[in-house]
């Protein structure tokens, strides 16, 4: 048994053995460096020939790389020294070099593909097709090695050989894999779109797991696409590619999405019903669908999509979806279309009313949404519809349903000139909800309050952080309402104007039309550069709403014209040009708007949808 003296120095010995173990090592490693020179002048020669290369001095990158190939029987050096005498044509040397090489290297494939290239570029037509014919009849039914061989086809540009192979390779398979994709990419490049279509819709039917991936490359192509004439190849494509194969729900899909792409929502309702029928199982779709539908203003598809899920009867688990959204539909309908018919909106509210017993709770909270707003908005039922609201937030339990309601009655108590009731019901909002999007509409409905009111201050602390929003439409909202009041405590450091400028925008929030008309128009005869063309479009947007649309064409178009600079200016382009395309029918003028619009306001945030609406013009 050891002593503790003895491992004492047992310890002092090993941590002593430590440092002279690796001074050892580096001795060594230091006599291999020196019993191998070869390896530091090969390594000085691949850096100058790689200096030489990025200089395009080609010629004694040539050489170099060929003496270290020779000397070192690296294939990376092989194929660099192959590329500099492509560069410098130097085919009949080369042709050589690569046969002799290839008789080292058999299994090396891109020594081959650079052979039939070479023979390519040196005009040697019939060698090329002798060595392709030869490839190809001794191609191995390997599906590693047929990519290989078409990528590198691919890299040398030779896409018909490329393709070729691939086509080789799904006969050698016999279908136990295909090529399909690969195929489709390269048609792609070629932009020979209607051959990568077709390759594409093979491979979705081959399989149904890349239809995600086929899709993000057909959105890509659209993306891109000019003048429109290649997702016109996509339509006439698609159409009949699923009229060849009705039964494949993949590419039923397919086209569901695009008709959504194209905005053809008529289409993608009859789509999604007819594999409703095969299938029973696309009512969350439909339900979806009608509500990109609903918020489109595309009232009369979103109807008919939420009634083809009714008629499926109670027992369906959507049914309250579908109930809620036909009702809201013709309740947007009805405000879309200014409708002053009381007896109109009396119907609908009654018919909510019977609608409350086949609803669950989520349904419940925007069923009553809905309700109240017609009471307040519609029918002059003001106390009825606080009551409304607030006996059911004491009756639902969720936090989002209670927040839901809150924002309503905060609205309807903003309107009714009950401020300080609705920022508190705001702020509660905000502080249940803090970074979810209900939250942040409670913030910027708040500052919009407090510029009302004239508290910019406090309005423009809360409007920087929601300029950041997760919701671009919020993002949007706080970014406008931002410049409104910076830019005018920026002319008038009073905020004489400015006071002008939010309570006639109090005026139009509270539906309080004619008294907003007559504020506007005093701002538009004595006011400043910023609050002038923020009055034109205010003033707008009302004749917008009240069916006057020449009117509301002719203020937008004065903004353009007098104050191009302004933050409204792009806005109220893109009003003029919509305008002009779906109620005045003159699609001449929206089209040269559109293009202005993307000319002269490349950054604007409606460039995008312009852009879009250019293309299908």
């Amino acid at each position: 048994m050891r002593t503790f003296r003895q491992i004492i120095w047992l310890v002092l010995l090993l941590a002593l053995a430590t440092p002279m173990r690796a001074q050892i090592g580096r001795v060594s490693d230091e006599n291999k460096k020196r019993q191998n020179p070869q390896n530091d002048q090969r390594m000085i020669d691949e850096q100058l020939a790689n200096q030489y290369f990025r200089n395009q001095e080609y010629d004694k990158a040539e050489a170099l790389y060929k003496q270290l190939y020779q000397s070192t029987k690296q294939t990376y050096l092989f194929q660099q020294y192959v590329d500099c005498a492509i560069i410098l044509k130097h085919y009949n040397e080369l042709e050589k070099e690569l046969k002799s090489f290839q008789k080292s290297n058999p299994t090396y494939q891109k020594a081959l593909v650079d052979l039939i290239y070479v023979y390519t570029l040196d005009d040697k037509a019939s060698k090329a097709e002798k060595q392709f014919n030869d490839l190809l009849k001794t191609l191995p039914d390997n599906a590693a090695l047929i990519r290989n061989y078409s990528n590198n086809f691919q890299s040398r540009g030779l896409y018909d050989m490329a393709l070729a192979v691939l086509e080789k390779g799904n006969t050698l398979l016999g279908g136990k894999e295909t090529f399909y994709m690969e195929q489709a990419n390269i048609y792609h490049s070629m932009a020979n779109y209607q051959e990568a279509f077709r390759y594409y819709f093979l491979e979705l039917e081959k399989n149904p797991g890349q239809y995600n991936n086929i899709k993000n490359r057909l959105q890509s192509l659209m993306l891109y696409d000019v003048n429109n004439s290649i997702t016109d190849e996509l339509r006439i494509a698609l159409l009949k590619r699923t009229q060849e194969k009705p039964d494949n729900l993949e590419l039923a899909q397919l086209l569901v999405w695009f008709a959504i792409q194209q905005e053809d929502y008529d289409i993608a309702l009859a789509q999604c019903q007819s594999i409703d029928r095969r299938t029973q199982d696309q009512d969350a779709q439909i339900i979806n669908l009608s509500g990109i539908c609903l918020n489109n203003k595309q009232f009369d598809v979103a109807k008919e999509g939420y009634q083809y899920v009714l008629k499926k009867g109670k027992s369906n688990p959507f049914y309250g979806q579908a109930l809620t959204g036909i009702i809201n539909a013709e309740y947007q309908q009805l405000k879309a279309a200014n409708s002053k018919d009381a007896k109109a909106y009396e119907r609908l509210s009654k018919r909510i009313e019977e609608a409350y017993n086949d609803i669950n709770t989520n349904d419940l909270t925007k069923l009553t949404v809905i309700q109240a707003d017609i009471m307040a908005y519609q029918l002059g039922q003001t106390d009825e519809a606080v009551a409304l609201l607030t006996n059911t937030i004491a009756e639902v339990g969720g936090k989002q349903d209670k927040a839901t309601l809150k924002l309503k009655l905060a609205d309807i108590y903003l309107r009714e000139d009950e401020v300080w009731e609705a920022t508190l019901l705001y702020s509660q909002v905000d502080k249940s909800l803090k970074e979810e999007p209900l939250g942040h509409e409670a913030r910027f409905k708040n500052a919009q309050l407090r510029y009302f009111i004239g508290e910019y201050e406090w309005a423009e602390s809360q409007l920087k952080v929601l300029k950041a929003a997760t919701s671009k439409l919020i993002a949007n909202d706080a970014m406008t309402l931002s410049l409104v009041i910076k830019d005018n405590l920026e002319v008038d450091t009073t905020g004489v104007e400015l006071k002008r400028l939010a309570r006639t925008d109090y005026r139009i929030y509270q539906q309080r039309e004619d008294e907003a008309i007559a504020l506007l128009d005093d701002i538009i005869a004595t006011g400043n550069e910023v609050s002038k063309p923020h009055a034109l479009f205010r003033k707008g947007e009302i004749a917008e709403q009240r069916k006057e649309f020449e009117v509301a064409e002719q203020l937008y178009l004065q903004i353009v014209e007098q104050y191009p600079a302004s933050y409204m200016a792009d806005a109220a382009l893109m009003h003029a040009a919509l305008i002009e395309q779906n109620e005045l029918k003159n699609k001449e003028l929206a089209g040269k708007h559109y293009e202005k619009l993307i000319d002269e306001y490349p950054t604007s945030i409606y460039t995008a949808q312009a852009k879009k609406n250019y293309r299908k013009l």
